[in-house]
């Protein structure tokens, strides 16, 4: 059996990952899969949560036994057949952060494939130890200086319309962002 679980963090809007994972694949091997594809420090505590369909807490799933079963013990078959339909992913206990893993249901087995496989992804990877996840920086595509819709009557060729006398009459002229004065124009008055 092959599930197929989306991979989303609550404070982002773009993030996920999808994932296919097979049925029996642990939880720790999973854990480590998500260590070396989200880029995180593999020494750090983690832990999966259960959850039922109903958003309400079944398990625990630990390094070491928590009452539920340790993660090297427990598999995804057992996952789902206790009815747990969403995994958190706890990667920064001390901040309460986890990505959330829900089943989206089953999918064919691939022999040319390893597994667990990542299907899709967007966004950047989080940051283990920053205390929220950070969106990269959307960077505009045109510099509002450089709008052509801005450049309205220039001539394409105002390299060769620049003369060395101008250049010295604009020693006196400051540009205050939107036009530039002439500073001794208003000093007179």
């Amino acid at each position: 059996m092959v599930y197929q679980f989306r991979a989303t963090i609550p404070e982002s809007k773009i993030f996920f990952r999808v994932y296919e994972i097979k049925g029996d694949m642990s939880l720790f091997k999973f854990n480590s899969f998500l260590v070396d594809d989200l880029g995180f420090s593999p020494d750090q505590m983690v832990l999966f949560e259960g959850y039922d369909e109903k958003g309400a807490l079944c398990s625990e799933y630990g390094l070491f036994d928590l009452g539920d079963g340790a993660m090297d013990k427990v598999t995804f078959d057992q996952v789902v057949e206790r009815g747990e339909a969403e995994l958190h992913y706890l990667f920064d206990m001390r901040n309460d952060r986890f990505i959330k893993l829900v089943l989206e249901g089953e999918t064919q087995y691939s022999p040319m494939r390893s597994y667990p496989h990542l299907v899709a992804e967007n966004g950047q990877n989080p940051d283990q130890f920053r205390a929220r996840y950070e969106e990269a920086p959307v960077v505009p595509k045109l510099h509002p200086f450089r709008d052509p819709s801005k450049l309205d009557g220039l001539d394409e060729d105002f390299d060769d319309d620049i003369d060395d006398d101008d250049e010295e009459e604009d020693d006196d002229k400051i540009f205050d962002g939107e036009e530039m004065y002439d500073e001794n124009e208003n000093a007179e008055e």
